[in-house]
């Protein structure tokens, strides 16, 4: 089972008969010097091997420092552009976006351990529009599966704020899909999550579509083939009614899944926590803030800064609604948490060198 640790407390070759066996100090990692840049190295004492501090990290075999990566990588999780980076730090949109790509991937190899068992007590669901690559048929570009306007769907957990899953799609249902996929391969293998949504998007879809069951033949008519809905969903709809204009008049309960008293009553009857985290996500990523010019280039990009941004939120940027009175006394009032800690995941505010200098172990066992 995959797991998290530290560059050494354990040995990272595969032929070693301690591989990626966490040892406590005074085990069979010991330090072993540092190389000619100052970088610690270790040695293990059972294969003899050796390796530096940045093994199995964003920055190993990197010659620009720590420190300036990481500053670069801060600079994009707060909102600044990668051009914009480049001009204040002095390095190449190239370099930049390599970085980029490498801490997104480390990014979501560390938030699928973290996530693995996570359970949404009560989610709720929302469709993200943005454009990458071009402005689609708004400026008369061809739409593709990657140019053109994209859906970002996102899956928060109502009670601890946390972003548990994400999915990309043409479309609302798409990218629902994808997030109820995603899921799926986490703590919710079985039935989604309790789910309130507003009235758009294809979400009922979706969630048949990953968690549907075809039922058994009877042996009697045709044989069925369409996957149906189990019992013991639970999702509800909030659909905002408007006049002509666009103004708001109200809004209408729909249990799509489930009792409609028992849903509002556990649900409640709005979606202002996954609508609040899309403001914070326009707010924070400026290739994602409407009516400018700015635009995801590549769908790649555009998914690498999506999976940064929310492991920042989750684990390094504090919440002051989940902040919690200090009882201890002293100077400080508040207790600072995060998405992550309210919801039980870690005890303690991440930073951003904490989360590329930890790496995940376990995933692989082969001798090869």
């Amino acid at each position: 089972m995959a797991g998290l640790a530290k560059v050494g407390t354990f040995c990272p070759n595969l032929v070693c008969p301690d591989y990626e066996q966490v040892r406590e100090s005074g085990g069979n990692i010991i330090k072993f010097g540092h190389t000619g840049g100052g970088r610690q190295r270790f040695k293990c004492r059972t294969c003899k091997g050796t390796f530096t501090e940045t093994r199995g990290t964003i920055f190993y075999r990197r010659r620009t420092t720590e420190k300036e990566i990481l500053e670069c990588l801060a600079m994009i999780a707060e909102g600044s552009r990668i051009s914009s980076v480049s001009r204040i730090k002095g390095h190449k949109e190239d370099t930049i976006s390599d970085w980029l790509r490498a801490a997104a991937e480390h990014t979501e190899k560390v938030e699928d351990v973290l996530m693995s068992e996570f359970q949404i007590t009560r989610g709720q669901i929302d469709g993200l529009w943005s454009y990458v690559g071009n402005k689609g048929q708004k400026k008369r570009y061809p739409e593709t599966d990657e140019s053109g306007q994209i859906f970002r769907s996102t899956m928060i957990d109502m009670d601890s704020c946390l972003r548990a899953a994400r999915g990309f799609g043409k479309n609302e249902t798409e990218s629902s899909v994808a997030v109820f996929e995603q899921l799926k391969n986490r703590g919710h293998s079985d039935a989604p999550p309790p789910t309130v949504s507003d009235g758009w998007g294809g979400i009922r879809e979706a969630m048949v579509k990953v968690y549907g069951k075809v039922p058994d033949y009877t042996g009697k008519g045709r044989r069925p083939s369409r996957k149906q809905p189990q019992p013991g969903w639970k999702y509800l709809q909030v659909v905002k009614q408007r006049d002509e204009k666009g103004n708001f008049l109200g809004t209408e309960l729909k249990a799509i899944y489930g009792d409609l008293e028992e849903l509002v009553k556990f649900l409640g009857i709005s979606t202002s926590y996954v609508e609040r985290t899309h403001l914070t996500m326009r707010t924070f990523s400026s290739r994602l803030t409407r009516k400018s010019i700015a635009f995801s280039k590549e769908i790649g990009m555009h998914k690498a800064c999506a999976a940064i941004e929310d492991m920042y939120y989750n684990l390094i940027r504090p919440h002051k609604t989940l902040r919690l009175k200090n009882e201890n006394g002293g100077g400080r009032k508040w207790n600072e948490r995060t998405p992550a800690m309210a919801a039980g995941l870690t005890d303690h505010i991440w930073t951003l060198k904490e989360l590329f200098t930890t790496v995940v172990i376990g995933r692989h066992h082969s001798t090869g």
